[in-house]
């Protein structure tokens, strides 16, 4: 299958061909967990799951986005959702990835909340937890 793999640690943007298998995803990303971003026009971000809780001294924005810790793959989907071949062009992220370094700019602390849902799953005492939960990570 062919990808574009995003190599923060060498500041590389190169299309590779690769198995279309979770594990080599793994393998080639570095990570255990991956998670997938919507790039829109049928085309996902495959990032490390737990990258800004690892150590990672690398990392990318697209345009317009936040930092991403870690090596990335630029993946094609269809319409249910599989894997496909990537079909955007090579050099529309070539010119659109910045690469960071973490030791210079850190990303910022990841702060966990938990915050009990009272008096029932309603939506509204369900959107009174997510209000609280937002104020208590502010704090």
């Amino acid at each position: 299958m062919k990808v574009i793999f995003i190599d923060a640690v060498n500041r590389t943007v190169t299309e590779i061909q690769i198995e279309n298998d979770l594990h080599v995803f793994y393998g080639k990303i570095g990570c255990r967990l991956i998670q997938m971003l919507d790039l829109g026009m049928h085309h996902a971000l495959c990032v490390d799951e737990e990258g800004k809780l690892r150590d990672w001294k690398s990392g990318f924005r697209l345009s317009g986005s936040s930092t991403l810790a870690g090596n990335a793959l630029i993946i094609g989907t269809t319409d249910d959702g599989d894997f496909a071949n990537c079909r955007a062009p090579l050099c529309l992220f070539k010119r659109n990835v910045e690469f960071i370094d973490l030791r210079v700019h850190p990303l910022p602390q990841t702060r966990f909340v938990a915050v009990p849902i009272g008096g029932g799953l309603s939506a509204e005492n369900i959107e009174k937890a997510k209000a609280e939960a937002v104020r208590q990570r502010n704090d």
